[in-house]
């Protein structure tokens, strides 16, 4: 920004999409802070509590605010971003993957002076030519953190000042001791500890990135051979049936499958930190294990793993390479599997891939810590 502009006084970020959105945006939020030190940074979002709490603590944000805009209703919603109006805000980010003209119709109701936010290259009729002011075309090449990173430096000319701009969670001492005590509680003895996360989202048809549980409850197996190894599985409190579930099939010694606690985002990073390796799919607990350095194995089927895979972590992806995956792109449609086995991409995947990617990556920073 040239000398001449004036520091911007207030600026919003809107990531009203999920909570690992919100924590692919916080590379963003560290430019801004950076760039403009003495400027007041406010986030809304929308999908329940975890973008707040994936923000908890971050020196970057002054204010995070959640809308329901989805519950509120038209009329209520309109109200709301004219209240917002009244901030006076000088820019707003519309960060990805908002990808639908009611975005963008948010965005510009709320009004900041400079409305920045991308054309993606899926056209679902969202027109940021029309809403926004400053516009940057969505490219498919790179990860949704470097996507995020161009509405700073392209779309405003701004230069880039954090050499290493991973997505960031900011624990404290509390969410260290909860998971010191539990896993003290739950592990007597063992050298390596392997997270799982076998749900996901649901609205959209997410659902249809899980990988088959039959095939989850078989990977424990083979994992959990080794008596030094414990497996402990995460999610929602939604998907605790499906992890006490793999639990029982597994049939492994009760003390090498564990499922872990139902706590917030930042105790849920606090054990993930613990972990050596962590196996998911394409959630937000991937990209909180990738912001807590963990390394990370990604069975991946139809998104795309150069825009939302493990970001700057030392990681494994493990795809079929289908010739129709992937097929779900930022849209406001649905996962529609058009294969003629449905999902074959995750369902024609077996758990003997997955094992091989595991110990790969394991005796990668096994290697690695022993010639450090």
């Amino acid at each position: 920004m040239s000398a001449k502009v004036p520091m911007p006084r207030r600026v919003l970020v809107l990531s009203l999409a999920g909570a690992g959105d919100t924590l692919l945006a916080t590379p963003l939020l560290r430019e801004i802070r950076l760039g403009w030190p003495a400027t007041r940074v406010e986030v809304l979002t929308m999908q329940g509590t975890a973008p707040q709490q994936v923000l908890e603590g971050n020196p970057d944000v002054q204010l995070v605010e959640n809308f329901d805009f989805l519950s509120a209703g038209r009329a209520r919603s309109v109200l709301f971003c004219l209240r917002q109006r009244r901030r006076h805000y000088d820019y707003s980010f519309t960060v990805m993957p908002q990808n639908r003209l009611e975005y963008n119709l948010i965005t510009w109701l709320i009004g900041a002076r400079h409305r920045v936010g991308f054309e993606f290259v899926c056209d679902c009729g969202a027109r940021p030519d029309r809403w926004l002011t400053h516009v940057v075309r969505e490219d498919r090449q790179l990860h949704v953190v470097d996507n995020n990173l161009r509405l700073w430096t392209e779309a405003l000319g701004q230069p880039q000042r954090d050499p290493d701009p991973r997505p960031r969670l900011y624990l404290d001492a509390a969410h260290h001791q909860f998971a010191e005590r539990w896993l003290a509680s739950q592990v007597s003895s063992a050298r390596r500890l392997i997270g799982f996360h076998p749900g996901s989202g649901t609205t959209k048809n997410l659902i249809l990135k899980r990988w088959p549980m039959d095939q989850w409850t078989e990977l424990a197996r083979r994992l959990g051979r080794d008596d030094s190894t414990r497996i402990v599985l995460f999610g929602s409190h939604d998907e605790r049936p499906l992890r006490e579930a793999i639990v029982r099939s597994a049939g492994l010694p009760g003390n090498r499958i564990l499922v872990a606690p139902d706590g917030s985002v930042r105790h849920t990073a606090a054990l993930i930190a613990r972990m050596q390796c962590f196996v998911c799919g394409d959630t937000l607990l991937t990209h909180v294990a990738a912001a807590m350095n963990v390394p990370v194995v990604a069975i991946i089927g139809p998104t795309d793993p150069r825009a939302t895979g493990p970001y700057r972590v030392p990681h494994r992806i493990v795809r079929l390479g289908l010739p129709c995956s992937p097929c779900y792109f930022f849209s406001k449609h649905g996962i529609l599997c058009r294969h003629p086995r449905p999902m074959a991409c995750l369902q024609d995947l077996g758990a003997a891939q997955v094992e091989v990617a595991v110990r790969s990556l394991l005796s990668e920073i096994e290697a690695t810590s022993m010639s450090s």
